[in-house]
């Protein structure tokens, strides 16, 4: 018996701490990568449920899913710019917001929407330091000619992405001055940026900014923006799996491959079916951070929960198991083991919503 298992509760306590943090201004979530392991289609409807009526994803087909499943009358933005032809038909007749961030896509997408007599919505893109999508603060004229000259575009909002809000205030701020500049230079041009957005999960909870139009949460949604815990957001993920085996072991025995434990006493042992494969143990922000903390992430003990209590991870966790110490817990096979994961990490479980 192995689940992710997500917290519906949860979800919903930390949608009432970003409402709270917004301060009445335009909500939109982002739902990429599957609703950031959490489910796309259950957490849209829980979303819309709770009045949360714009969305945001990063992969046409996620758009598709949406609509095919009844969010008719929802305003689903696409976050990325693309000049693909196919992509872009594919989104103007599902009616999505497209991302606009170069002079190639604003053509390709004008073009395609005039040969349907159609006016496309879309939002424009200004690249403030994240180096992915966008105009350069540099070629506004790119971005005055979508007004100028291509009449089948309709440009309902501006926005950018920070590069590194959760862990630098200073980047941050200079990347909202640069996106703040260019708005002002937009509308000094006589043109309407449409619904101004830049706070993201980290900035919204992190920073006192002042907002715009509009906020754009993702990992708010689960309680898991990287670096120091916000209080008022819980974590939202969880995997249960039964114990497999349960044994004992002597003193001086391995286990474990690569960083293998060695026991110091007689040790009870429990094994569960589920390694990093299934997202246990996995650091997604790993990569982004400084050596001390990667040493210290790798030598921080892992822990899971049996019976109400605390069963220190021996050795490293593998690919496809983890070994717990249980020597002071009563337990048996069977009995269920809840380990913490990201729900964007994992894989190859079934979700129950709870």
């Amino acid at each position: 018996m192995k689940n992710l298992v997500i917290d519906l509760r949860v979800v919903r306590n930390n949608l009432r701490a970003i409402k709270d943090r917004a301060e009445g201004v335009l909500i939109i979530t982002d739902l990429s990568a599957n609703a950031g392991g959490m489910g796309l289609l259950p957490v849209a409807q829980f979303l819309r449920d709770e009045g949360i009526k714009n969305f945001a994803v990063s992969d046409p087909e996620d758009a598709k899913l949406l609509r095919q499943n009844g969010f008719s009358g929802e305003r689903i933005m696409m976050l990325r710019s693309t000049a693909d032809p196919n992509e872009i038909s594919e989104l103007l007749e599902l009616g999505v917001i497209c991302t606009v961030g170069s002079y190639d896509a604003a053509v390709a997408i004008n073009g395609i929407a005039e040969s349907r007599k159609l006016a496309a919505d879309v939002q424009v893109i200004l690249d403030s330091g994240l180096g992915v999508y966008g105009f350069q603060p540099a070629e506004l004229d790119k971005v005055a000619a979508i007004y100028k000259y291509m009449s089948s575009l309709n440009v309902v909002g501006t926005f950018t992405s920070f590069a590194s809000s959760w862990r630098n205030k200073k980047s941050t701020i200079s990347q909202l001055d640069k996106f703040n500049d260019a708005l002002d230079r937009i509308i000094a041009m006589g043109y309407e940026p449409g619904i101004a957005h830049a706070i993201d999960s980290a900035a919204l909870f992190k920073y006192d900014f002042e907002l715009m139009d509009a906020v754009r949460v993702d990992t708010a949604l689960s309680g898991r923006i990287p670096g120091k815990h916000i209080a008022s957001l819980n974590r939202v993920g969880y995997i249960e799996a039964g114990l497999e085996e349960v044994g004992w072991h002597p003193k001086g025995h391995t286990i474990g491959s690569e960083r293998g434990f060695v026991t110091k006493a007689a040790t009870k042992i429990g094994i569960l079916s589920v390694g990093y494969y299934h997202g246990f143990g996995v650091d997604r922000y790993i990569v982004e951070r400084s050596l001390f903390d990667i040493f210290r992430w790798r030598r921080r003990k892992a822990y899971v929960r049996i019976n109400g209590q605390k069963a220190t991870v021996l050795g490293s966790v593998g690919l496809m198991h983890t070994i717990v110490d249980v020597t002071n817990i009563d337990c048996t096979v069977g009995d269920v083991a809840v380990l913490d994961v990201d729900p964007v990490n994992v894989k190859g479980l079934p979700i129950v919503y709870r």
